[in-house]
């Protein structure tokens, strides 16, 4: 259901389920708990979302940028530069990694969450991915490289990477290598 066609009840649950998901874990957080801190009750959830389940895939697409919202960006931003397009995506994403409250990847933070590849939200987290995996092949393919699919797969190695490390360790050393490394990473794939 599109934010337009919520009530405001529905309106709530989204809001909180959102946070809850995000700093919890889609796995942790219950319709019980979604409704105890949105003032919601279940049976109202469940009719403006069907499921749990229905709630969290919505969640990812929402999380989600549109891979196509971000190439348009970078070509405008450098249009006719491959490399600095690729630049510019990648340091959105540290940017990312750097901001306040980040926890992680929540595309990344769903597959962990759900190993069996056959769950709903799973197959939703994994489907995400490999859009973001083509919009670094996209961003690649103009560059004079042997084997652009597998450096955007590199490429997004390195980016599911600094998610991580940025929680781990400091996440402004994560960001500034993930843009490093990403360079290099490109230097070395171009053919001279």
């Amino acid at each position: 259901m599109t934010g337009e066609g919520r009530t405001p009840a529905g309106q709530r649950v989204w809001e909180t389920a959102h946070e809850l998901f995000y700093r919890e874990g889609v796995r942790s957080c219950g319709v019980a708990e979604i409704a105890e801190h949105s003032g919601v009750g279940k049976p109202s959830i469940y009719r403006n979302f069907g499921s749990k389940d229905e709630l969290a895939v919505a969640y990812l697409r929402e999380k989600a940028v549109p891979p196509r919202e971000i190439l348009r960006a970078a070509r405008e931003a450098f249009p006719g530069d491959a490399r600095a397009q690729l630049r510019h995506v990648v340091g959105q994403i540290a940017r990312e990694i750097t901001a306040a409250g980040h926890r992680g990847c929540p595309l990344a933070n769903a597959v962990v969450e759900f190993p069996d590849r056959t769950h709903p939200v799973r197959e939703a987290a994994e489907a995400l991915k490999h859009e973001y995996l083509g919009l670094f092949t996209e961003l690649v393919a103009p560059l004079p490289v042997d084997d652009p699919e597998n450096l955007a797969h590199l490429i997004q190695m390195l980016v599911e990477g600094a998610h991580i490390t940025g929680q781990i360790f400091a996440p402004d050393r994560s960001a500034a290598n993930l843009v490093d490394a990403t360079d290099r990473l490109v230097e070395s794939y171009l053919r001279r």
